[in-house]
Formats: structure tokens, sequence, C-alpha cells
């Protein structure tokens, strides 16, 4: 007897809640300002929120990113009812890819270079890869959920979440020719949620049976 299948989900969501509460607190701590050149002096803040700038942008990133990740956790568990040891399993997976993203992120505002921009794309790809499965565990063990995966929720959860692990790879090749222009290939994340849903639809379209 499978005793993962007796376990509740609520303690799973307050740990991933927890987690990315705190992920999303730590990545404003590189947002320092220097200690020295304090008083009245324009000039000194304008300079230091210039050499802040490559951190702020790895901030909004990175906030955007978890926040995703988080939304579609959120809504994907709408459907869950308890959970198993292969979901607890993934669920921790990302988790991890989440914690580490405050190092990813201090990394690649610190240091505009290939080596910062594929840790970050790695971390990205992690958590991109435990949200593809957890999306394909859900549709295949249609017993954990309350009410089976939509068709439409599956898809464009599956192509939103496949569609942050090409950004990423993007990123880390960009970098790779261009050292510290990668982070310009996440713009392309704001597209992934209208055309999911677009995805979704014409999915639900495909394999629905004819009326």
């Amino acid at each position: 007897m499978d005793h993962g299948n007796q376990l509740s989900k609520h303690r799973i969501e307050a740990l991933t809640d927890g987690i990315f509460a705190v992920a999303m607190t730590l990545l404003v701590i590189e947002l320092r300002l220097p200690e020295h050149g304090t008083g009245d002096n324009e000039a000194v803040l304008i300079e230091a929120l210039r050499h802040l700038s490559p951190n702020f942008v790895s901030w909004i990133i990175s906030f955007f990113v978890l926040a995703l990740f988080w939304i579609g956790h959120h809504r994907l568990f709408h459907y869950v009812r308890h959970v198993d040891g292969g979901l607890l399993g993934i669920t921790t997976l990302m988790l991890a890819g989440a914690s580490l993203l405050p190092f990813a992120s201090a990394a690649n505002g610190h240091f505009p270079s290939f080596t910062a921009q594929l840790i970050y794309s790695l971390v990205m790809a992690e958590m991109g890869l435990a949200a593809l499965l957890t999306v394909r565990h859900l549709r295949r063990h249609p017993e954990l959920c309350a009410q089976a995966l939509p068709l439409d929720v599956f898809a464009a959860a599956r192509f939103r979440t496949s569609g942050i692990i090409f950004v990423a790879a993007l990123a880390a090749v960009i970098s790779y020719q261009w050292p510290g222009k990668g982070n310009i290939s996440f713009m392309l994340m704001a597209f992934l949620r209208p055309l999911g849903d677009w995805v979704g639809r014409r999915y639900v379209r495909r394999h629905s049976p004819l009326q």
C-alpha cells in the first residue's frame, strides 16, 4: 500500500508558500546602496543607482519568474485532492530551485558574464522542468485530483513551463556570444501567458470529440 497517497496536500502547499515568500524577500537584499557617500549629494545617489541597475534588472526578472511559478503551482493544486510520493518529490525539486534563485540572481546581477548567466539559466530551467513534471504527473494520475485536469489547463501549463525552459536556454546562448546581454531574452516571458491560453484553447478543439 502506498502511504504517500494518503498525504494531505495542505502541508506541501504551506511549505511552497513559505519558501516562495522567503525567496522573493531575499531577492531585494542585493539592492543595497553603498554606505559611503551619504548626504545631500544627488550626483552620488544617481551614480549609486546606476551601478545598481544590473541588480535591479535581475530582481525584476527573478521576482516575476518566482511569481509565475507560484501562480502556476497554485492553479494546478486547485485540482489536487491529495498528494503521493511522486508529486512530493517533484514539488521538492521545484522548491530547491526557488530557494537557490536568490543566489543565482545575485550572481547574474553582479557579474555580467556567461558563467553567471549559465547559473541563472540552469536554476530557471530546473524549476521549469519540475513544473513540467508536475503537470505530466497530475495528467497521468487523475486519482490525485478532485476532478481531472482540464485539457486546456494541461496544455497551457505545459506550454508555459516549456517556454520558460526555452527562454532560459536562449539567455545562456545570447550571453555566450554577448556577455551581460542574456537577460534581454526574458522579455519573451511576457508573452507566455496569452500564448499559453491560446495553445490551451486550440488543444481542446483538436482533441475534443466532434459534436
